[in-house]
């Protein structure tokens, strides 16, 4: 079947979704708005998405991120679909001193591959502008997931943010950081998956380790000389098990990955972190943020942006008083860091109007083939789905933290919290790591 089901623009849509916590949200307010202007959306798995673009002809596909050596088999394949590749980067906005992961994600291979690139901020355009070989398949749009902590957006949190006070009262918020020392598939996986793009990666293995014994130390003394419940979360990738024996038997402190942090950070008293992108949020969430780090910590292996969206602290006893002192102090509040951070994070922009605008703007000019989703290829992905599902089952620890919350009852439920005022689309489940969004 040529062409949409409705509407004028002719490319399927494919968005791939790894870590829900941070993807799920923004990703279906992105789908529902594109299939309000007539496209044939797909939200799932990478696996699925993968699978499903054997059967298609002539879509966009939503790269959330280039790793060298393993996209390039996944650009091959869309090529050989005509696809077109469009990367919105998941984590394009926050790096360490020398920026040298950006440059690595963004590098010249890269903008070789794809066909569109929407960036976080002018300061990661000027890092990288040297790699480009057409200015005009680049824009600096900012990240849908940024532009949603602004106040219009607040009510799709506050039935959550409500259920959070009422359960934990006031607490504070522990996000962690250590996904390269403390990983749950191990130091030996972190070298082999991120060797090639952290050229110092023993380094980040080591200091990860020294950051986990500090925090654990840290929480350990929160939780004997104040009166504060705490709430520790830790990175999506991290292994729970240090924190688990650590406090699990303390009444007043709990060990929680679930859903977006947003709701969290609205909640919590303040927040307390090592240098992670939390903080980023917190503060343009208005929230105040605690960086707490090792005396004289190496710059060259701390991301530099959150430290500089918070206070820092380097002492126990310190950070405690000011705990203690119940102070609201933000960094927002300094003009240059604002200015710094909107530099980075375009957190003025309209994001998501100027990707959908965008994504509109190249369904346009290409053809596709919009194949029916047959009974029989529904009963292959529901197979593939099935075999995912039982090897999270068999490596539940490794794989399941990413993909937690992504199931229909979450899609359903993100879906229906956002008001429209145009066209409502309807969402479809295929199986329950894949979803398709149309009129």
């Amino acid at each position: 079947m040529a062409g949409l089901l409705h509407g004028d623009y002719t490319m399927d849509i494919l968005v791939p979704i790894e870590t829900s916590s941070r993807e799920l949200q923004y990703k279906v307010y992105l789908c529902r708005l594109l299939a309000e202007k007539g496209f044939r959306c797909f939200l799932g798995s990478k696996n699925q998405i993968n699978y499903l673009m054997n059967y298609l002809s002539g879509f966009i596909y939503l790269d959330k991120g280039y790793h060298y050596g393993e996209s390039e088999k996944i650009y091959k394949k869309i090529k050989k679909n005509k696809g077109l590749i469009v990367s919105l980067d998941e984590e394009g906005g926050v790096d360490f001193e020398d920026n040298s992961t950006l440059l690595g994600r963004y590098s010249k291979n890269f903008f070789s591959e794809v066909d569109y690139t929407f960036l976080w901020g002018s300061k990661q355009y000027e890092l990288i502008k040297g790699n480009l070989t057409d200015l005009t398949k680049v824009e600096v749009t900012g990240h849908p997931r940024f532009e949603m902590l602004k106040p219009e957006y607040h009510y799709l949190y506050k039935y959550e943010v409500d259920n959070l006070i009422k359960e934990h009262g006031k607490f504070l918020l522990i996000n962690t950081n250590m996904g390269f020392g403390n990983n749950i598939k191990g130091d030996d996986f972190v070298r082999h998956n991120y060797g090639e793009r952290f050229k110092k990666i023993d380094q980040n293995i080591s200091f990860d380790k020294v950051k986990l014994e500090l925090y654990l130390n840290l929480i350990k003394e929160l939780s004997l000389k104040t009166n504060l419940n705490i709430i520790i979360r830790p990175h999506p990738e991290e292994d729970h098990k240090p924190y688990k024996d650590a406090f699990g038997n303390q009444k007043n402190i709990k060990i929680i990955f679930s859903g977006s942090v947003v709701p969290w950070l609205l909640a919590a008293q303040q927040m307390i972190h090592p240098d992670c992108t939390t903080a980023i949020e917190s503060f343009f969430l208005d929230k105040p943020s605690y960086s707490f780090l090792p005396k004289n910590y190496p710059k060259d292996l701390v991301t530099i942006l959150p430290v500089n969206a918070s206070k820092v602290f380097v002492s126990v006893s310190d950070i405690i008083d000011e705990l203690k002192n119940q102070s609201t102090e933000n960094a927002k509040f300094d003009s240059v860091n604002y200015s710094l951070l909107n530099d980075f994070f375009s957190f003025q922009n309209t994001s998501i109007s100027q990707i959908v605008h965008r994504l509109i703007s190249l369904g346009k000019y290409r053809n596709s083939i919009n194949s029916k989703i047959s009974h029989y290829l529904k009963t292959k992905l529901q197979f593939k789905a099935i075999k995912e599902h039982l090897v999270s089952l068999v490596y539940k620890k490794k794989i399941h933290q990413k993909s937690k919350g992504f199931n229909w009852k979450k899609v359903q439920k993100h879906n229906n919290a956002f008001i429209y005022k145009n066209k409502f689309a309807n969402v479809k489940k295929i199986n329950c790591k894949l979803y398709m969004f149309k009129l």
